[in-house]
């Protein structure tokens, strides 16, 4: 746990060393910089985010139901994605007592926003490859291969009908 502090502690000064001076001239924007370094995991709460004791760190490049939302199979049955979503990544999770995780942004909700690997296995790519996630254009194209494969095979939520995470927030 100490180890995790330290480390969350380096981000957010670096961090701060790197804005501060923009934030002062008034030219302030949030850049992505290289810091990496080892996560315990300690809580998954939804399918792209997690918690490492209070940090709360928001998986890159994706976007997965949130814990409420609900999906439609193509015979109009309805099931829980949302909490499908939150399992599919609690599984990657468990494979690796530890994540290695590299910091790409700060949100505005203060989480951080983190490419993070279980072994070599990327979270997001995998995520979104099982259909349990979107790749989220609107911040990174990373993922798009990876949507466009699951949506072909149906996985997940590609096999019926749903609403994207970001328009069912929206509709909240």
């Amino acid at each position: 746990m100490k180890r995790t502090r330290k480390f969350c502690l380096l981000l957010c000064c670096v961090y701060a060393a790197l804005t501060l001076g923009d934030a002062i001239a008034g030219t302030a924007k949030i850049v992505p910089f290289d810091i990496s370094g080892t996560v315990t995991v300690t809580a998954v709460s939804d399918g792209d985010s997690l918690r490492s004791g209070k940090i709360r760190i928001r998986l890159f490049g994706i976007d997965a139901p949130e814990r409420k939302q609900r999906c439609t199979q193509d015979d109009g049955t309805s099931w829980a994605c949302g909490v499908a979503a939150r399992a599919a990544l609690r599984r990657l999770v468990e494979r690796a007592p530890e994540l290695r995780c590299q910091l790409a942004d700060i949100d505005r909700y203060g989480r951080m926003v983190m490419r993070c690997f279980a072994g070599d296995i990327d979270l997001s790519a995998a995520m979104v490859r099982s259909g349990y996630a979107l790749a989220y254009r609107k911040y990174a194209g990373d993922y798009i291969s990876d949507e466009n494969s699951a949506r072909a095979a149906r996985h997940g939520i590609w096999a019926g009908h749903f609403q994207t995470p970001w328009e069912w927030r929206r509709a909240q």
